[in-house]
């Protein structure tokens, strides 16, 4: 460690001791910096022990924080001046979570807790500050105890204090007085409440993710299922893994398990199995525990108590196994709260957890439903069937959400409810058959939903599945995507009883769908899982497939921000259409990942794929995109070699000006005309860079800006010939500007006045006059 002999050297010190692992060693590095910090001074001192504030507080050490906060306390008794604005707003600040951070550690007596409380009251009167944070802090301890009365009264004047300085993140504070509406039993007003955070008006690192998690189960009791489903499907990855967001994590757990996705709960565990260690935080951990107990319970209630699970390190587990332990855990952790609290309001809420009772028999996800096998190690559900049930299993191309509903799998009509189809099922089958024959997309429509009804319960898994993909196809060539994702979701949960393979054709489905509606966050989990189980071969899903749910894997990576993530899925989809005969899909995979890649960072693997691409738009014979993405290809080889990008630029310009030589149709040379001198003015921009201080062009090589000027010049003559007056300005102004620039003075006024004379008295031509006033005063300059 840096010897501390100055305030330079302590700093040195609390970067490099902020750079280890969080944990029990960088806070006895902090205990060592601020016995050395405190030789130097109460400056030095002040700031060693907000360190070490912050390194207990991510330790397994953070009872401990109330020591080193008590000394911050009385370094501003005995002088406040040598506290700067940063130390004095860390010291009230901290009082928030160092007073209600105190809950969740049992051992910490709640008489001390209580007279933290009033000493923040008593400190943030004397300061001047609103009383919102300490209702708030006020609030988290009555409401942790069961003082509802307290715990009300706290509340309201949290609420109705004023937002200060000292108020917690707006989202995260929303987010929580939520969850109070909800447990107190108005589900309606805690949704309403939350509104903000979860349509995106307030944000923070941690929310939406927590808001989500909690609007799951009030979601479900309101009845606004589709709403719950995508919260979940949008929200569980935002949290997945992190020990921080333990309580949201659990959530998620528990949400399936009261819906009937016991196998997906099951899953959610396998991702966490970091959450069962001893030492953990203890009131996350009993939350944890009691839902795994909760998930363990209904898989023994199922007469899975036999199935292995993801449990504590350091032995094998079965549910049954789990299921006491667990319970053993959250009752025990809870106890040791009650004992400190002097209630039974810790106990009680985990009792109520414990004993939920589920609010659905199930809630299709788009996710695996069936439970594994024990012992098969292979996750397939118990009596699947071992062959695709339709031969949309075969072929390559898959199908997408306009293709013809024909395309589609059907029900198999001699597989009925109790291997027999009954006549009612058949009449309204044959129904549908004729609507379709017909291309009557209502009779469709209405005879498939009538064979669903009178199919009823009794019918086999498979047929189900069929039914309801057949009449989610049917939905949506008729737009109506909500009911096409209703039916798909339907597909997908009985395809998981059914047959794996068919289940792959059923979420591939479900995606196209989703994918239209644009619900990325909701199509992105039930595509990676067809993803997981789809079989390319040719008797199986098809290469088609695969490539169709990598393309949309990569939109979704995208919508979420997640460039380099998109561009791995559309890499790996342009390596199975590269031995297509039909290069057009390749080719734009390849354009898409070049830009990903360009978005990540990763500007030569981003040359790479634009040289490719634009190689392959040539093959293809598509002269715009061609074009397009050679440009593309110019502006990220720019700032390493800007040689090269103006000689790719050329290529650009000429495949241009060759696709309007042999072209003969008429809408594409119109457009062909407009990307010319297009192309020219970026050929002339990227030799010639705009400085952002001066705004004026400087020549990125000897003779560029005479050069960047002949292409304008070029570019502005072509745009003349067009008759778009206004797109006419901006290219004479960019010929103007680059002709002053280069010592042809005489010609960029010339321009000037023109453009001058032809706006003068059009009111929708007049901004262009600030553009070539701003010339002139280059020119006078």
């Amino acid at each position: 460690m840096t010897q501390i002999t100055d305030l330079a050297t302590l700093q040195e010190a609390i970067w490099e001791n902020d750079q280890r692992p969080h944990g029990t060693s960088q806070a006895a590095a902090a205990e060592n910096i601020l016995d050395q910090a405190a030789q130097l001074g109460p400056q030095a001192e002040i700031k060693a022990v907000f360190h070490l504030i912050s390194a207990y507080e991510f330790s397994a050490d953070r009872h401990k924080v109330l020591v080193p906060f008590a000394r911050a306390l009385r370094l501003w008794d005995q002088d406040p001046s040598v506290f700067d604005a940063s130390a004095t707003h860390a010291l009230f600040w901290d009082f928030k979570w160092v007073t209600t951070g105190m809950l969740d550690l049992p051992r910490v007596p709640l008489a001390a807790i209580e007279n933290w409380l009033t000493e923040m009251d008593r400190r943030y009167r004397l300061a001047g500050h609103t009383e919102r944070a300490v209702r708030m802090s006020e609030f988290y301890i009555a409401d942790h105890i069961g003082d509802t009365e307290r715990a009300q009264r706290a509340f309201d004047g949290w609420l109705a204090a004023e937002r200060g300085e000292l108020a917690d993140c707006h989202a995260c504070e929303t987010a929580r007085q939520g969850e109070f509406f909800s447990d107190g039993g108005d589900d309606a007003k805690a949704v309403r409440h939350w509104a903000p955070v979860l349509d995106g008006r307030l944000t923070c690192a941690e929310e939406p993710h927590r808001a989500l998690a909690r609007s799951l189960l009030p979601l479900v009791r309101l009845g606004r299922l589709d709403e719950a489903r995508a919260h979940h499907m949008r929200g569980y990855p935002m949290v997945k893994g992190s020990e921080s967001l333990m309580h949201s994590v659990a959530k998620h757990i528990e949400f399936c398990a009261l819906t009937g996705n016991e196998a997906r709960a099951l899953e959610l565990l396998a991702d966490t199995p970091g959450y069962f260690q001893a030492d953990g935080e203890p009131e996350p951990r009993m939350g944890f525990y009691a839902v795994t107990a909760l998930l363990m319970d209904r898989l023994v209630t199922l007469g899975r108590g036999d199935l292995p699970v993801t449990g504590p390190a350091g032995r094998t587990w079965t549910a049954a196994e789990l299921a006491g332990h667990a319970r053993t855990e959250a009752l025990r952790i809870a106890a040791a709260f009650d004992e400190r609290n002097g209630t039974t309001a810790v106990s009680e809420r985990v009792r109520s957890t414990l004993d939920a009772e589920p609010l659905l028999e199930r809630l299709p996800l788009g996710l695996r439903t069936a439970l594994p096998v024990a012992g098969s190690g292979s996750g397939a559900p118990a009596g699947a069937a071992t062959a695709a049930t339709t031969d949309e299993a075969d072929g390559d191309e898959p199908a997408t959400a306009g293709d013809e509903v024909a395309a589609a799998p059907g029900p198999d009509v001699d597989d009925g409810p109790a291997g027999e189809m009954p006549a009612a099922v058949r009449e309204a089958i044959d129904r549908y058959e004729s609507a379709r024959d017909a291309e009557d997309l209502d009779g469709m429509r209405a005879g498939m939903s009538e064979a669903i009804d009178r199919a009823g319960d009794s019918a086999a898994p498979g047929w189900r599945a069929g039914a309801h993909l057949q009449l989610s196809e049917v939905l949506a060539v008729a737009d109506d995507l909500p009911g096409a994702v209703h039916h798909g979701y339907e597909a997908v949960a009985w395809a998981d009883l059914a047959d794996p393979r068919f289940a792959v054709v059923a979420r591939t489905r479900l995606g196209a769908h989703l994918m239209a509606g644009g619900r990325h966050d909701e199509a992105a989990p039930v595509l990676e899982q067809a993803l997981s189980d789809l079989d390319p071969s040719p008797e199986a899903h098809g290469e088609g497939n695969l490539v169709q749910v990598r393309w949309w894997l990569g939109e979704c990576a995208a919508n979420r921000h997640e460039p380099a993530e998109a561009a791995q899925h559309w890499l790996a989809a342009a390596q199975v259409a590269q031995h297509w005969p039909d290069q057009a899909d390749h080719a734009m995979l390849a354009t898409l990942a070049a830009e990903a890649l360009e978005r990540a960072g990763e500007g030569l693997s981003a040359e790479l794929a634009y040289e490719r691409a634009a190689d392959l738009w040539a093959e293809v014979g598509d002269a715009l995109r061609q074009v397009r993405t050679t440009r593309a290809w110019a502006w990220a080889v720019r700032d390493r070699d800007v040689a090269e990008a103006s000689r790719i630029m050329t290529g650009a310009t000429r495949a241009c000006e060759a696709a309007l030589a042999d072209s003969a149709d008429e809408d594409e040379l119109a457009e062909l005309r407009v990307q010319l001198p297009e192309t020219l003015e970026q050929h002339a921009r990227v030799i010639a860079d705009e400085d952002l201080d001066t705004a004026r062009f400087r020549g990125l090589y000897e003779g560029a800006l005479e050069e960047a000027y002949a292409l304008a010049s070029r570019a502005e003559s072509l745009v003349r010939e067009s008759g778009d007056v206004a797109r006419w300005c901006r290219s004479a102004l960019l010929a103007a500007e680059l002709a002053v620039e280069s010592g042809s003075t005489a010609a960029g006024l010339e321009l000037v006045a023109a453009v001058e004379a032809r706006i003068e008295g059009d009111e929708e031509l007049s901004g262009f006059g600030g553009h070539a006033g701003w010339i002139r005063d280059q020119v006078s300059a």
